[in-house]
Formats: C-alpha cells, sequence, structure tokens
C-alpha cells in the first residue's frame, strides 16, 4: 500500500470488512455515510516515506462518495434508495442538530436538493475528479447512480458533472447543542442514573 492510502480509520485488509460495514448500514447499527474527505499531493504524502509520523492522513471522499454508496449499497441489494438518502443527508442532519432545516424536503426547510441518476454510469478518475490530488483512492471503480443537478437554495451548483459555484453564496448553519435525536437514543439504551449526593 502507498503513502496515498493512509487515513484514520486506516484500509482493513480482511476482505469481509465492507459487507460487515455495509449490512451494518443496512440494519441501522450504523446511521451515516460520511467521509472525512482530508486530500493531500503524492509529493505531500510521501513526506513521511521514511518516518511514520510525518505522513499527513486522509484520503478523497466528498466528490464520490455518494456514488460508491449508491453502488455497493442499492445498487448491489444491500439496502433501498429510501435507507440511501437516510444515510447520506437525513441522519446526517439529525446527528448534527439541524433537521429538519436541512436533511428534509419540506416547506420552511433548506436543504441543497440532489437531482439523483440511478441507471447512469461513471468510472471514477484521478483525471476527471474535481479534488485537487494526483490521485484518487476508488481509481477506475465503475459506479451506477451519479448526481444531475444539484440545487443549493433554488440555484444549480452542479449540472452533469460541472461544478456552478458562485463564490460567497454559502451560509453558515449553526449546530445547536443539546441534541435530542442522540440523547434520547442514548437514554433508550442506557437509563441516565440519578446522581449521588
Amino acid at each position: 500500500m502507498s503513502c496515498h492510502h493512509i487515513m484514520s480509520p486506516p484500509i482493513r485488509p480482511d476482505p469481509s470488512t465492507p459487507e460487515f460495514l455495509l449490512k451494518a448500514l443496512a440494519n441501522d447499527e450504523l446511521q451515516v455515510i460520511a467521509s472525512d474527505n482530508c486530500a493531500f499531493y503524492s509529493k505531500q504524502k510521501e513526506r513521511g516515506k521514511n518516518d511514520f509520523s510525518k505522513i499527513p492522513t486522509g484520503i478523497n471522499g466528498a466528490e464520490d462518495r455518494m456514488s460508491v454508496s449508491w453502488e455497493k449499497g442499492v445498487h448491489s441489494g444491500i439496502f433501498d434508495p429510501c435507507r440511501f438518502v437516510a444515510l447520506t443527508s437525513t441522519n446526517t442532519a439529525k446527528i448534527f442538530n439541524i433537521y429538519p432545516k436541512k436533511g428534509a424536503i419540506a416547506v420552511g426547510s433548506d436543504a441543497d436538493v440532489v437531482v439523483w441518476d440511478p441507471i447512469k454510469t461513471r468510472k471514477i478518475s484521478k483525471d476527471t475528479h474535481h479534488h485537487a490530488i494526483d490521485y484518487n483512492v476508488f481509481e477506475g471503480m465503475i459506479c451506477h447512480g451519479v448526481p444531475e443537478f444539484v440545487l443549493v437554495r433554488g440555484k444549480i451548483f452542479v449540472e452533469n458533472g460541472n461544478v456552478i459555484v458562485e463564490r460567497g453564496y454559502g451560509n453558515f448553519v449553526e449546530t445547536p447543542a443539546n441534541n435530542r435525536y442522540i440523547y434520547d437514543q442514548l437514554q433508550k439504551k442506557r437509563p441516565i442514573e440519578e446522581p449521588y449526593c
């Protein structure tokens, strides 16, 4: 394995790990598909070639996460499209305590909308991705499921693979503390004991 693929947690050599994780996503043992996208050029990664402690950790993931998730989860039949939406959008908004402002298409919500083509395929490549790096951890993977459009507050920001971003259009979204979605789940699993006096 090259320095390119060093991340936390590390890639597991056990070939049963991907299926195990996908099944955990399907049966709600895991609730979110996300990426800790932190990509570095080959030259930056190679700084730690002779000293492991100097390798910057992280890989690309944000751009390809949804297509890979669709391919491995939905296209393979492990979970359905509704579960895909929950895993990639709704549950994340709930965990960050911004649901239903985000993660829902409803009156008063501010969801970014992805128009998804479940049949269209694409081949992931460092030559065509939008990451500012010279490799791709998913290099050569063919995925069914491609975003056709992404709308942010009513404006098209991605169209047929082309990113059309308007500088300064983003909004800060506060993530309030004391998330009922998380704490209510914890309380169900382990009732909070009375404090000792």
